[in-house]
């Protein structure tokens, strides 16, 4: 029986969640397109002189600035290194040495985290130009 555990645990974690979650994400993405669709019908219905490409454009989603991606990286990058650090440090100082997996669960997180913030400080020398532009954009607005 605990053999049947060991195989089917990996199986559930490794195939059936990512499964599942890509298809709420898609169901979700699914209706709220159909929730638009609604409303646009809806509002036509009621007022069909009304601009389309306008109302559109007003219930689309607004995107992130450049600067707001950016900043949400160093927070990610930021966030993994400490929770990284965390992990060590509960390895080390609290004695739960016969856990080998709370290391290399720290070492991924400290490695992501410096991914993040690499990608931080490599993005916002290469986006100054652009981040520029997009504030003098939302000036002008």
């Amino acid at each position: 029986m605990f053999w049947l555990v060991q195989l089917l645990v990996p199986i559930g974690v490794a195939v059936v969640l990512p499964i599942t979650i890509v298809a709420i994400v898609f169901k979700s993405a699914l209706a709220s397109e159909r929730n638009r669709k609604e409303i646009v019908l809806a509002v036509l219905e009621k007022n069909p002189d009304i601009d389309v490409e306008q109302l559109m454009k007003n219930l689309k989603k607004s995107e992130k600035l450049i600067k707001e991606k950016l900043l949400a990286k160093l927070q990610r990058g930021c966030l993994c290194c400490l929770m990284g650090v965390a992990f060590m440090l509960l390895y080390f100082f609290l004695g739960v040495q016969n856990e080998s997996f709370i290391i290399v669960v720290g070492a991924a997180l400290i490695a992501i985290g410096i991914a993040f913030l690499i990608s931080y400080f490599v993005g916002r020398r290469m986006l100054a130009q652009e981040m520029e532009a997009e504030q003098q954009n939302m000036k002008q607005e």
